[in-house]
C-alpha cells in the first residue's frame, strides 16, 4: 500500500474515531437514559475484541489484544469524560 493511501486510511479513521466520540458523548450528556446503554456498547465491544483475539489465536500478533483493548478504552475515555473537567 502506498503512502497516500495509508495517510488517507489514517484521516479517515481520525475522522470517524472524532465523530463517534463526540456524536455519543453528545448523546450521553443530553439523555442520560441512553448513557447506560452507550456505557455498554463500550463493554460490548471489548468482549468483542476479546472473544475474537481468543478465537482467532496465533493468527494475530500477541500485541493485538492489548492494542484493541487499549483503543476501545481510549474511545471509551473520550466518549464518557465530562468535557467541564479538563483532562490530563
Amino acid at each position: 500500500m502506498d503512502e497516500k493511501k495509508i495517510a488517507t486510511l489514517t484521516a479517515n479513521l481520525v475522522a470517524t474515531q472524532a465523530v463517534i466520540v463526540h456524536v455519543l458523548g453528545r448523546i450521553t450528556r443530553e439523555h442520560p437514559t441512553i448513557a447506560a446503554a452507550i456505557r455498554r456498547g463500550f463493554d460490548d465491544a471489548a468482549t468483542h475484541a476479546e472473544s475474537a483475539d481468543i478465537e482467532l489465536g496465533k493468527l494475530v500478533p500477541a500485541d493485538h489484544s492489548l492494542k484493541t483493548f487499549g483503543i476501545v478504552e481510549e474511545l471509551r475515555a473520550a466518549t464518557l469524560a465530562n468535557p467541564s473537567k479538563p483532562r490530563i
